[in-house]
């Protein structure tokens, strides 16, 4: 009788460190699924930083369409020479020996 018991306590025995084997198996492969180099969490990561760099290309494709714009204005067709020659004057501080030029008291006193 006392064998009969002790084959029984080993089935018991044998099927409990099956199901911890198999348990044990799911949870390294459950981790890895979700914190490993390609896991879960990296795909998260890698999403969000692909959001940031979606974003920054919007506005570096915004600021090249302004840029080319601006190129396209400076054009031979585009140009009128009088308006460049105003905005060159204003911006460098320059003026014709001819020009008339009246200053702004309120303007120099700040």
């Amino acid at each position: 009788m006392k064998i009969t018991n002790f084959v029984g306590i080993s089935n018991n025995v044998k099927l409990i460190y099956k199901i911890s084997a198999i348990l044990l198996v799911f949870v390294y492969f459950v981790f890895h699924a979700l914190s490993g180099e390609n896991g879960l969490r990296a795909y998260l990561v890698t999403r969000n930083q692909l959001k940031k760099q979606t974003e920054k290309l919007e506005q570096i494709e915004k600021a090249l369409g302004s840029l080319k714009r601006n190129v396209k204005l400076l054009s031979n067709e585009s140009l009128d020479l009088d308006l460049l020659e105003e905005r060159c004057r204003i911006i460098l501080n320059y003026s014709a020996s001819d020009d008339v030029i009246v200053r702004n008291k309120t303007i120099l006193n700040n």
